[in-house]
């Protein structure tokens, strides 16, 4: 006969469960409890009590953004259970404090997950477990593990990619200003590599001469590389670079490994704003001043001009933000892995918007020399420093205004060579001789191409677009402006086809026998906004069941192409040179392209204003961190001048 040991055992299940949570605070142990007896023991165990470990999650970690992304079957008991364990099994990785410990790369896939659905709660126990120490030595001792295989040079292995991310992550202004110049010189040292060799380490999903996605459908797999003999090809693909996790109620979600470029490039950026830039005193001290000096209406910059760009921050730290500003960069890591594959219509990738205002920030440099001494050299130099590469860092200004092609609208075609890889990256997508009018008051952006006119309208936040279901192609397909993104659309329609071949559409409607051009060429190129997908849930309900389905209700908007264009800001332009940018976002995956070509013609060839592309992710929905590059109509397998820059958008009137 069973006898209690414990008064607590004649209590209420539900009641017991409230003591345990209340015992075990936010980080208490829940072990000591499972010793005191055998009955306890049963009634807390693990694989007995998922409910109350589902509720141990829902206090411990932040859990919102799970059911955003993935659908609310995530937030079912035994999936909420399943992912506490992997958490927790991370955060005690973490405080064994060991670098070297064989756990370390899964804690690091745990970690950077909890990173990205942070609103609040996570960034605490991690930190609390010296997650910032941790990564920090990671970086400093185990970043060029190996490298002897690779000439010197960094891997961008998984477990090289996860940590300069955290590093990222982790990295606060207090943390930073607290840090010694030699450690904070020897960070900037070791990212150093990833930061300015865009032939070794790429900073896009897909390589940027790439416009239309997926590559299935305009290059039938045939991709031009150059081979660089000390680099290896390029442009460079980063197909099948994923890891493959039970992540809550999906048993094999696919994750990309996440740019090691572009963390890096926050992580140097984001160090050297710490440091001041001098003021020379030779420099007048305000635009009035150098007026009254005689040469007000030259270019350079005054004193007060460099004191405005002390005052803004590079890039902004992450340690503010909330998991939705890193919705379109998850979905970027679970969409855009296969650039054979189309991403999903069910995510966001770009948000509409992003890009708007004004952004500041900073270029780097190289010289023509060195940068063709890194091209060519197979051993990673023994002093690989800023100073060596003759590196310099310039400011970068631009504020940019968004426009929407509106169905039924066509957008304009892209330029390059229209043969399925280039698609006119030195021009930023956009035909050669295209002709922009922009008519602020109207809100229209017109691209005159061959004798035909394209019209894109302003984004307003807030105000609806000129979308109209009885004139929209997409809305009189379907019927109706309902889009409805299912789970498992494509495995239906799949099972629907007489052939049994692969669909590539999410959309749910079926394919007839003279429709798949027109959904190539309309439908599936609607990116929308979501709106209220998911109800309020109760978190206390006891029913679950996997046979629901997860799904994005949408309304159309018929969006279906997004261009930019801006200028340098006036006072600005007098300070650091006058620009204009124009571009374009890739639906694929969120990636931004932007011209910069000088505002005004210069007779002397010397002045230095050239045209530049640049190229790079909306992170966090508040940096804008790329490449930029010195193509002008340079084949895109040939590698050419290249390096990095970093921008944030600052607030109006700032």
């Amino acid at each position: 006969m069973f006898i209690q040991s414990s008064s607590l055992c004649k209590l209420p299940h539900e009641i017991f469960e409230n003591i345990v949570l209340e015992l075990i605070s936010d980080d208490g142990p829940i072990l000591p409890l499972l010793q005191s007896c055998k009955q306890i023991n049963n009634i807390l165990a693990f694989t007995q009590n998922s409910h109350l470990y589902s509720r141990i999650f829902r206090y411990r970690f932040n859990s919102a953004a799970s059911a955003r992304r993935l659908g609310a079957r995530t937030h079912h008991s035994r999936h909420l259970a399943h992912q506490l364990g992997w958490y927790s099994n991370a955060l005690k990785c973490i405080r064994r404090a060991d670098i070297y410990h064989n756990g370390v790369l899964d804690a690091f896939w745990a970690s950077f997950a909890l990173m990205s659905e942070n609103d609040g709660k996570n960034r605490h126990l991690l930190e609390a477990a010296g997650l910032p120490d941790f990564v920090d030595e990671f970086v400093r001792k185990r970043l060029y593990e190996d490298s002897a295989n690779t000439n010197g040079w960094p891997n961008e292995s998984p477990i090289n990619c996860l940590a300069l991310w955290l590093l990222w992550f982790t990295s606060t202004e207090e943390r930073l200003k607290a840090e010694s110049t030699v450690r904070r010189n020897e960070i900037i040292r070791l990212v150093l590599p990833f930061v300015i060799v865009p032939f070794r380490y790429p900073s896009a999903h897909a390589p940027h001469n790439h416009f239309t996605m997926p590559l299935t459908e305009n290059s039938n797999g045939h991709l031009r590389q150059s081979i660089i003999p000390a680099h290896g090809t390029f442009p460079i693909y980063r197909a099948g670079r994923a890891h493959t996790t039970h992540f809550y109620d999906r048993t094999d979600l696919e994750i990309g490994i996440p740019l090691s470029s572009t963390a890096a490039k926050l992580i140097f950026f984001s160090r050297r704003q710490v440091t001041p830039i001098g003021i020379p005193i030779h420099l007048p001290l305000t635009r009035q001043h150098a007026f009254q000096l005689g040469f007000g209406d030259q270019i350079g910059p005054t004193q007060e001009d460099v004191h405005e760009l002390n005052q803004h921050k590079v890039v902004k730290h992450p340690s503010l933000a909330i998991s939705s500003q890193l919705d379109d960069d998850w979905y970027r890591l679970t969409d855009c892995i296969y650039p054979m594959q189309k991403s999903s219509l069910k995510n966001t990738h770009y948000t509409y918007g992003s890009a708007t205002g004004l952004w500041q920030g900073r270029i780097l440099v190289p010289t023509d020399n060195a940068f063709a001494t890194i091209l060519q050299h197979v051993q990673m130099p023994e002093e690989f420093t800023e100073q060596q590469l003759f590196l310099n860092a310039y400011p970068l200004f631009m504020r940019l205004r968004e426009y929407h092609c509106v169905d039924p609208q066509d957008p304009v075609p892209t330029g390059g060579a229209d043969d399925g890889f280039d698609d006119g990256i030195s021009n930023a997508w956009i035909p050669r001789g295209v002709h922009l009018n922009e008519d602020l008051s109207e809100g229209k952006l017109k691209l005159q191409h061959h004798d035909r006119t394209y019209t894109y309208e302003a984004y307003r936040p807030g105000i609806a677009n000129s979308h109209d279901e009885a004139t929209c192609r997409g809305c009189q397909y379907r019927g109706t402006c309902n889009i409805v993104y299912r789970e498992h659309d494509d495995q239906f329609l799949a099972q629907r086809s007489p052939q049994g071949n692969e669909s590539d559409t999410d959309a749910d409607f079926d394919v007839g026998d003279g429709d798949g051009q027109f959904l190539q060429d309309a439908s599936a190129q609607y990116d929308t906004v979501i709106d209220d997908i998911f109800e309020a849930m109760d978190e206390d309900s006891d029913y679950e069941s996997d046979e629901e389905e997860y799904c994005v209700e949408r309304k159309c908007n018929g969006v279906l192409d997004i261009a930019l264009v801006g200028e340098t800001d006036f006072p600005h332009g007098q300070a650091w040179n006058h620009y204009k940018f124009y571009g374009r976002v890739r639906e694929w995956d969120g990636l931004v392209a932007l011209v910069r070509v000088p505002a005004h013609q210069y007779s002397h060839p010397t002045v230095g204003l050239g045209l530049w592309v640049f190229s790079g992710y909306i992170v966090g929905g508040q940096n804008f961190v790329g490449t930029w590059r010195a193509l002008g109509e340079v084949n895109p397998v040939t590698p050419t001048l290249e390096s990095a820059f970093a921008m944030t958008r600052r607030e109006e009137g700032s």
